[in-house]
């Protein structure tokens, strides 16, 4: 080990608005505090990054590192480096979409996703420790033979103000935020809220993401007019942050179907804007939001709508729902996440 601990940081790609590139500079930000010299590395660096990085072939221009820490979260070239490589390696595990939800879709998504799990087998047996988002994904890796795991959260943006007021929520309007991608169930969440307007009809539902899938998205959009829900649903597609955060002020209950999330930010979120939340209890979900929701079985749109309704209806339970979830969402507050995180690095660099 080097005087000062020499880590360098790689991730496919460096974003600064996704939850694996907020982390990235969250992680890098504690390594600092540990007093380790750092270097961060990526395939792809885009222009929103607030984390300064070089291009991962550039690797050999900086001196040997004491230990590699790989932002696992796909598939990329940058997984045959880190496996070739033969610094120690310790693996920061946020899950990897099946590449079964993609296949109907994108075949070619699914084919990297395919190939993703095949490259995480191989960086498993490389790997001499790990830290997993989720209990949920440290089970994949020990299932994989690792065994040397710490459980530290991700580290995300804290809420702003403007997120947090709620002063004036729509009374009937639902909230979904991620990817329009298979996994997502979107179609779950309209079938659900189709159900609904028989009793609320003027409940809406605000889906915000880009889409992952121009041909899912396509479905979705047909569903949506051939069910008569054109007047409810809404697309809305990437938003800036503070649009983002304003969508979160002002909906009243926030939904998610999806049926694989490693960790799930936006229930986080969610929560600390002040929102109860209905979710399908799937993956990593129900580990995330404890007993701050009401979590929904199965692709069960009736039982879905049915919660919805009771959540929507029942003030009492409503605020019952908010407190829990704030108190759930303080458990996740980015210092207590980078504690966390930063105790799993100092025994990884042997820092008492």
């Amino acid at each position: 080990m080097s005087p000062v601990p020499r880590v360098h940081q790689f991730t496919a790609v460096l974003a600064g608005r996704d939850a694996v590139g907020q982390h990235t500079a969250g992680v890098d930000h504690v390594l600092r505090g540990l007093g380790c010299e750092v270097e961060n590395f990526a395939a792809v660096v885009n222009p929103d990054a607030t984390l300064a990085a070089h291009h991962f072939t550039d690797h050999d221009r900086f001196p040997v590192p004491d230990l590699i820490l790989y932002q696992l979260s796909t598939g990329s070239p940058v997984g045959d480096f880190v496996l070739d490589h033969p610094a120690r390696l310790v693996l920061n595990y946020h899950n990897i979409t099946p590449a079964a939800a993609f296949d109907p879709w994108e075949p070619a998504i699914g084919a990297e996703l395919d190939m993703a799990r095949r490259q995480l087998v191989r960086l498993a047996r490389r790997a001499s420790a790990a830290v997993a988002d989720s209990h949920y994904n440290a089970s994949e890796l020990r299932a994989l033979g690792l065994e040397d795991i710490a459980v530290a959260p991700i580290i995300v943006r804290p809420p702003t103000r403007s997120a947090t007021s709620g002063g004036g929520r729509d009374p009937e309007t639902l909230l979904f935020v991620g990817r329009v991608a298979p996994n997502k169930r979107h179609e779950d969440m309209i079938q659900a809220v189709a159900l609904l307007r028989s009793i609320r009809p003027g409940v809406r539902l605000d889906l915000i993401g880009a889409a992952s899938s121009q041909r899912y998205l396509d479905a979705l959009n047909g569903l949506v007019a051939r069910l008569g829900v054109g007047d409810a649903v809404t697309f809305h597609g990437s938003v800036p942050d503070d649009v983002l955060d304003r969508h979160y002020a002002s909906a009243t209950v926030y939904i998610s179907a999806s049926d694989h999330e490693g960790f799930c930010v936006p229930l986080i979120e969610a929560m600390a804007a002040g929102l109860p939340i209905v979710a399908r209890a799937a993956a990593a979900v129900p580990e995330t939001l404890g007993d701050a929701g009401i979590l929904v079985d199965g692709a069960d749109h009736l039982a879905m709508a049915i919660a919805l309704d009771r959540v929507l209806g029942d003030a009492p339970l409503r605020e019952s729902m908010v407190q829990a979830g704030r108190q759930r969402a303080a458990d996740y507050s980015i210092e207590r996440a980078r504690a966390a995180m930063a105790a799993a690095l100092s025994a990884q660099l042997g820092i008492s």
